[in-house]
């Protein structure tokens, strides 16, 4: 992956009339590569795109209401004990490697949450 410092010392080169395939090797890149960035002129870091889409369907669209309930329940629940509860009533439904999946969707949705609480202030907070 081609990084913005390597495209400025690409430009800087061409700039001082090296020849492309001098500037490349000097950039760490390939002519080809050297001569799609010269073309663009953007940087790498302008020209990502970020995703907006799943890559996989939500194994946790069905049971998310569940697992919040139990949540709320026990504030102090871990996720893998969340998990470990949804397996057994759901024998079949979800598998040892999406606990990771769980964990980060319990930290999302608290870190919302605290977001939440932050924007309308801390009631027990005196006058700050």
């Amino acid at each position: 992956m081609i990084k913005d410092q390597q495209v400025r010392l690409l430009m800087k080169e061409l700039r001082k009339q090296t020849p492309l395939v001098t500037a490349a090797s000097r950039a760490g890149m390939s002519e080809r590569t050297a001569r799609k960035w010269r073309a663009s002129g953007k940087l790498p870091s302008e020209s990502e795109r970020q995703r907006d889409w799943r890559t996989r369907e939500d194994p946790f669209e069905q049971l998310w209401p569940e697992a919040e309930a139990l949540l709320a329940s026990d504030p102090g629940l871990q996720a893998k004990t969340v998990f470990e509860e949804l397996q057994r009533r759901h024998p079949g439904q979800l598998k040892r490697g999406q606990l990771r999946t769980l964990q980060r969707r319990k930290h999302s949705e608290r870190g919302a949450q605290e977001e939440g609480r932050a924007a309308r202030g801390n009631p027990n907070q005196a006058g700050v």
